[in-house]
């Protein structure tokens, strides 16, 4: 995979947040590089650290050069003079830099108020980044100058036989070595506003930051922690003896994807894919879209396929431990696999709240599942359940002649899901086939060898067999044993990273971000569209906008699909026309039965989805504030008002707007972030407000919400 890698340039930087030097040889200790980041700036009367961007009187630390002569740090302002860095001369260049006095202090020696000197943060000692990376985000930003210093790496690898992406990410769990130097690769680098400041003769670009977020998740780069100590030079090979594979924990359609996907994306390296049913990976959708039918089933990978991509295809294998710090799992068998990257995709177990068994009591997850239904042959079926598991598995019992009743506890099918129009369509359906739906209703259940019988009530109904179709648990207890954060679900973002970033993890067991927060999402294409996006995020291959989600479902011969993600309390906005081929346009999604176009061209068509908000208009008498030319388009421009302060000013679509220029949360000027999606974008900790009313989202708990200026344009004048 790393054929030919060398070692293109080596840095250190003394004093953190200023520019650093080039070396020839770095050594390498367990502690980092020697001589790098062993001092910091601070301010002279508070102590406070230095921190570009999120202060922006430190933002020109940058053009100040740091080395080490004699064991000792020296700066520069032109790289023609060089000062001792503790020295009196040193502290009146930098507090003449900076306007205000400024010290330097080592690492953990005592500042002026007695507390210790601390660094900016602490990550792993080591960050390594090639060219490959550089020029392939180069590529995304011909205009930029992408250069190395921007990212402040210790090691410049050169990767001419790597695979397309940012092919360091492909050293994320592994040991390699260069020289007599032992590495291993722990975690992405996530980047900050350091990114766009200028540097010397690098000019300031926020676009370089911009692309970062949109399209590689913030990172660039990786971190890495020094297992043996030694020395590293110039021109020397980088080597990968014995790589780690990717192992994939769950081998259904999200599994079986994201193994496809990894070769697509040209990953070289081993894959194992690893299952606890029998079964090649089959997809599930057609369990109950078919139950009590004699139709093949589809694989979605089968043994032949597996083989001819070099997939390590283990079946019948249960994981149940994951040491997340030795990066190894353990199997039921008690056999172990070390992994470097760790994908779960376990799905979800389908729940039976009522913990109901017997031969007669079923639950729908599996194919043998489906077989085992089929097999015991029932007349009269009786369904726990108003989703879609419940449904479809109703329209194919009745498909199949049998007597059919669904007790759903809600008031209405999937009611947590669909809005009232479509559940009552859907419930009309049924019943004018036959189904006996009751609505809002609670059982007593009894299970024999001979029947199940349900007492609601005063009633009773007996059936051959219970259905039990409440929806599944997932199936997160390995993401808890591996420490990684958990709640409904293993949590994500949205390319399926966990708070760990050597484990992944996709598909239904996956709570991935969505408009209300963290939300699964049970679907035949977001375990497909999410393998993909974990997989080139893995691989540091630029991120493309999902498509918006879809979902079909087959019943009495009708087919409902859905485009975008649908709640119950969603307004109509047009529909529903046909009343057998009704459509429903709810603005953010709709929902057809048999309008296949109409739901295409929705899901593919850009759309506004609400009617655009209008930013607060100034009352009384106003002022001018700027040349209306000089806001463009996307572009964060700081304007200073003598009144109300520094103010950062954008135009989106056409409309100026205003805001404090100062995030709520951390001393960040937000005219150095950017906009997206309608909200300002900070620029230390990517918290985003809303343009209109200043409504923070993905922001640090307690973060307010940011102060919305009233203004308009008049001419050129705004």
């Amino acid at each position: 995979m790393f054929d030919d890698a060398i070692v293109a340039d080596l840095w250190r930087y003394p004093l953190s947040t200023l520019g650093g030097e080039r070396c020839e040889t770095l050594r390498m200790v367990k502690g980092g590089p020697v001589g790098d980041r062993t001092h910091g700036l601070f301010d002279a009367e508070t102590g406070e650290t230095a921190y570009p961007v999120r202060d922006p009187r430190w933002n020109r630390a940058p053009d100040i050069r740091a080395r080490i002569r004699n064991d000792c740090p020296q700066i520069s302002s032109d790289g023609q003079v060089w000062l001792d860095a503790e020295s009196e001369a040193a502290r009146d260049m930098l507090s003449l830099h900076f306007g205000r006095a400024v010290q330097v202090r080592r690492h953990g020696t005592a500042l002026a108020d007695g507390t210790a000197a601390r660094p900016r943060y602490t990550m792993a000692p080591v960050h390594l980044i090639s060219r490959q990376a550089l020029a392939q985000l180069s590529r995304l930003l011909p205009q930029s100058n992408m250069d190395a210093r921007r990212f402040r790496p210790n090691i410049v690898v050169d990767l001419p036989d790597a695979p397309e992406g940012i092919p360091e990410y492909n050293l994320l769990g592994q040991r390699f070595r260069i020289g007599n130097v032992t590495l291993r690769g722990v975690s992405h680098c996530g980047r900050c506003g350091f990114t766009t400041l200028a540097q010397g003769e690098l000019p300031g670009d926020p676009d370089v930051l911009r692309t970062l977020v949109d399209r590689f998740q913030r990172n660039l780069g990786i971190y890495c922690v020094i297992e043996t100590e030694g020395a590293i030079e110039l021109g020397q090979r980088l080597e990968l003896p014995q790589p780690r594979p990717i192992v994939i924990v769950g081998a259904g359609q999200a599994g079986a994807m994201a193994a496809r996907s990894l070769r697509e994306a040209g990953h070289r390296g081993p894959v194992q894919l690893i299952g606890d049913e029998a079964h090649p990976p089959y997809e599930r959708p057609e369990l109950s879209k078919t139950l009590f039918q004699s139709v093949p089933q589809t694989d979605a990978m089968t043994p032949d396929e597996a083989k001819r991509l070099n997939i390590d295809l283990s079946l019948g294998q249960r994981v149940v431990g994951v040491d997340a710090d030795r990066c190894r799992v353990t199997l039921a068998d008690g056999s172990n696999r070390d992994y470097a990257r760790l994908i779960l995709a376990t799905g979800g177990r389908a729940r039976n709240p009522m913990a109901l068994s017997g031969p007669r009591v079923h639950r729908l997850r599996t194919r043998d599942d489906a077989r085992a239904i089929a097999l015991a042959a029932p007349r009269r079926l009786l369904i726990l359940g108003g989703g879609w598991i419940a449904m479809e598995a109703a329209a194919a019992a009745r498909a199949a002649g049998l007597e059919v009743t669904v007790l759903v506890r809600g008031p209405a099918l999937a009611h947590r899901l669909l809005p009232p129009a479509v559940s009552d369509h859907l419930a009309a359906l049924h019943r004018s086939h036959g189904v006996d739906l009751r609505l809002g209703v609670s059982a007593e259940f009894a299970v024999d060898d001979n029947a199940v019988r349900a007492k609601i009530g005063d009633s009773e109904i007996t059936a051959d067999m219970l259905l039990i179709a409440v929806g599944i648990a997932p199936n997160d207890d390995l993401g808890r044993h591996a420490g990684i954060a958990c709640d409904g679900g293993i949590c994500t973002d949205a390319a399926g990273t966990t708070s760990n970033p050597l484990i992944h993890a996709i598909g239904d067991v996956a709570s991935q971000p969505g408009p209300a927060g963290l939300a699964r999402i049970e679907s035949w294409q977001n375990a497909n569209d999410q393998a993909c996006a974990c997989v080139r995020a893995m691989l540091g291959q630029p991120l493309s906008a999902r498509a918006p989600l879809r979902f079909w479902s087959d019943q009495f011969g009708k087919r409902i699909q859905i485009a975008g993600r649908p709640t119950a309390k969603a307004r109509l906005c047009n529909g529903p026309g046909d009343g057998d081929r009704p459509f429903w346009d709810f603005g953010d999604f709709a929902i057809g039965i048999d309008r296949p176009q109409e739901i295409h061209r929705f899901g593919s068509a850009p759309r506004p989805k609400t009617a655009r908000r209008q930013p607060p208009k100034p009352t009384g008498p106003g002022r001018f504030l700027v040349a209306g030319s000089a806001v463009t388009e996307g572009a964060v421009l700081r304007v200073d008002d003598p009144k109300l302060g520094a103010l950062a000013v954008t135009r989106i679509n056409g409309q100026v707007h205003a805001v404090a220029d100062a995030c709520p949360h951390a001393v960040a000027s937000l005219s150095d972030g950017f906009v997206a999606d309608g909200h300002i974008v900070c620029p230390v900790h990517f918290a985003e407000f809303d343009l209109v009313d200043g409504t923070p989202r993905n922001a640090p708990a307690g973060c307010g919400k940011l102060t919305i200026r009233a203004v308009s344009e008049t001419g050129d004048r705004s």
